[in-house]
């Protein structure tokens, strides 16, 4: 029986055994603020470091970071078995997965899902399994037509790391190298370097801290970055949004991490759309949903890569899960196509509703107005800055 008959019925799990806990949590605030209401019924459940499910209050979602969160969810949420936790899913209509990394996109809780039969919002584990690592998904682009760049995978059993990287350096000798998890995300242990022995020291620091047992090290790539959000239509198409380019600076050994990708800074900006041409964007966006289509993905996911001097496009990495968080890529691009965030996940919702035979609740999109400027001040001079530019943020998205 569900839970409430009047209104659609969605569980958010968040959280996770990963080091993107704290973006989990911040997107599942997001959808919660966005989609409980008009016919939808949100309930929260949130896994530990471990793994282990709890079930929460609307109203406990809220707390800070993610040890605040910990520090009180014993006392605060309800501690469930898996055998209770499969069960109070099936009591939902249906669940959407806001787990970033780790566990939540590299199929582990779409398999578990799967197993019990329970509805859930986005791709099958599967097509998680086949985008989430970024070697073997490199290797399937390669193989399909798409232009990749030389890389090599450091196996953390491997003895003969040293080896593989004297064999590689020969082979693709550059003044700068990128090393990284083959399967994080949000910048979480992404090294920039420069000679054979830092190489092998920061695949070590990854092995070592435990972020993954593989590693990727490839040359950096002299270009212009970019990020691209795809949804699912109601045909089942892939459909690209407007993607958005990334402007930092990469000098001194920097990359894009997760700093400027998630707090406030000066050191980054997104310009959506891009600075690129007519024909660039259109080949990010139709090779975007070529790549979408050929991994079998659903609902969304979102796309990272590069643009090459003679225009080239490289795309390097296949996220499943599109972050939800407030100021979101996804919300960034389709706000530039008058679509609120809850106009956003309504598409979601309203898609998946089709696919289950689910009864969709109606909602009417909102309606775009004539445009007024409308000043945005925050920031400051008091300790209370980083508050106000998270809040300005969130107002500038809205107003947009």
């Amino acid at each position: 029986m569900k839970r409430n008959k009047n209104k659609l019925t969605i569980g958010i799990i968040c959280g996770g055994p990963s080091e993107e806990r704290g973006i989990s949590l911040n997107s599942a605030r997001s959808v919660l603020d966005h989609l409980h209401g008009d016919g939808v019924e949100v309930v929260p459940f949130y896994l530990d470091y471990k793994a282990r499910p709890y079930k929460l209050k609307r109203s406990q979602m809220y707390s800070n970071t993610p040890s605040d969160f910990d520090f009180k969810l014993h006392n605060s949420a309800v501690s469930l078995s898996k055998k209770e936790f499969i069960n109070e899913l099936k009591e939902l209509d249906i669940v959407l997965p806001v787990l970033h990394g780790t566990y939540g996109e590299d199929g582990t809780i779409q398999q578990l899902l799967e197993k019990n039969n329970i509805p859930y919002i986005g791709s099958s584990s599967l097509s998680c399994r086949r985008a989430f690592d970024k070697y073997s998904a490199r290797s399937e682009l390669a193989n399909n037509g798409f232009v990749t760049i030389s890389a090599i995978v450091l196996e953390k059993k491997d003895t003969t790391h040293s080896k593989i990287i004297n064999t590689f350096h020969r082979k693709v000798s550059a003044p700068r190298y990128i090393v990284k998890p083959a399967r994080g995300g949000s910048s979480i242990g992404v090294y920039s370097v420069t000679t054979k022995k830092e190489i092998l020291n920061a695949a070590q620091n990854i092995f070592d801290a435990n972020l993954d047992s593989r590693v990727i090290v490839e040359p950096f790539i002299e270009g212009t970055e970019f990020t691209l959000s795809i949804l699912e239509n109601k045909y089942g198409l892939p459909v690209a949004l407007i993607p958005t380019e990334i402007e930092t600076s990469y000098a001194n050994n920097e990359v894009f991490d997760y700093r400027k990708k998630y707090l406030p800074t000066n050191a980054a900006r997104h310009h959506t759309p891009p600075r690129f041409s007519k024909d660039v964007i259109d080949s990010i966006r139709t090779q975007g949903e070529h790549i979408f289509a050929l991994l079998e993905m659903s609902s969304f996911a979102r796309f990272d890569g590069w643009v090459l001097s003679d225009g080239t496009v490289v795309f390097t990495d296949l996220n499943p899960f599109n972050g939800m968080e407030q100021n979101s890529f996804m919300f960034q691009q389709g706000a530039r196509i008058g679509m609120s965030h809850a106009d956003m996940l309504h598409v979601l919702l309203r898609v998946a509703c089709a696919k289950y035979g689910l009864t969709y609740p109606y909602r009417k999109k909102s309606l775009a107005v004539e445009g007024k400027n409308v000043p945005v001040l925050f920031g400051g001079s008091t300790s209370e800055r980083q508050v106000s530019v998270m809040s300005g943020t969130n107002a500038w998205l809205k107003l947009r």
